[in-house]
């Protein structure tokens, strides 16, 4: 056996057995999902005070599911089409995995080219919908009914940002409660909100959204919702970026170390396949 062959079953052996591990943790937390799915609903309901009801959560849990299961699936099944083929030295089997873990490349490959063409394309389309969502949606904050209404609530509070491009947006949507009190002098006065006042500094943010008293007492400037005064100027959308941006080259490293594992593991197959065919031929 030639030190190329021996080095080729070796790794395929170890990236097989990396990868059964990691396709059995899918595999097995795709069909844990599935079975405790009704106690994960009550999870989510409970945390969000029943803010999930508005959308089709036991079919997002079970979609979800079925995601893992299938990617676990995937994985063990190539996992272990390179680990026999490696151990048993398997022509067909070597070349069954040569082949699907090439087209994996390939599809990678392609896919992260398409993404740096249309990455524009994409952003604009991503910001679109947002603000889509946004005006058909946005309810206030005094509501935790309509979950995409939370979701931009808690956005703006935890990212400190506004509307999805600016806080001008709100001037044209009217869906949401726009009637807002405040304390001036010992006063209340009602007015006209021009932005949620989920789009203000708050001292305690931890407060939203299960005690609002706490959370509103908490704002810098009570006068903020009116007069925009001390109210965040970045937009959600770019916050969003900025804050993906922190974690992009971690995620870009873990992708780039997958792909050069699979790389590798393709080389290592063709060497065997590569050996094999010599040895037969001295024999």
């Amino acid at each position: 056996m030639g030190c190329c062959d021996g080095l080729s079953k070796c790794f395929l052996i170890t990236f097989g057995i990396l990868f059964l591990l990691f396709g059995g943790a899918c595999l097995g937390g795709g069909i844990y999902v599935l079975v405790a799915k009704n106690d994960i609903l009550i999870l989510a309901r409970s945390a969000t005070d029943g803010a999930v009801d508005t959308i089709d959560a036991p079919s997002l849990i079970e979609r979800a599911a079925h995601v893992l299961i299938a990617i676990g699936s995937f994985i063990l099944c190539i996992s272990f089409v390179g680990c026999c083929g490696a151990c048993l030295k398997s022509k067909c089997l070597l070349r069954t995995y040569v082949i699907i873990v090439g087209l994996m490349i390939v599809l990678e490959v392609a896919a992260a080219i398409l993404a740096a063409v249309f990455m524009n394309k994409m952003e604009t389309y991503a910001k679109d919908n947002l603000q889509t969502m946004l005006n058909d949606n946005y309810i206030g904050p005094y509501a935790t009914s309509n979950a995409v209404s939370l979701a931009f609530d808690l956005a703006q509070i935890l990212l400190d940002c506004c509307g999805v491009v600016n806080r001008t947006e709100y001037a044209s949507i009217t869906t949401w409660n726009t009637t807002y009190a405040y304390n001036s002098s010992g006063v209340y006065i009602t007015a006209n909100a021009t932005i949620p006042l989920t789009c203000c500094q708050f001292n305690n943010k931890d407060a939203f959204p299960d005690e609002m008293t706490t959370f509103i007492n908490s704002m810098v400037n009570n006068t903020c919702p009116v007069t925009q005064t001390g109210a965040h100027t970045t937009g959600c959308y770019e916050a969003l970026k900025e804050e993906f941006s922190k974690y992009f080259n971690i995620m870009v490293g873990i992708a780039a170390g997958m792909g050069g594992l699979q790389i590798i593991g393709f080389i290592s197959a063709c060497c065997l396949m590569k050996e094999d065919r010599k040895t037969k031929d001295i024999i």
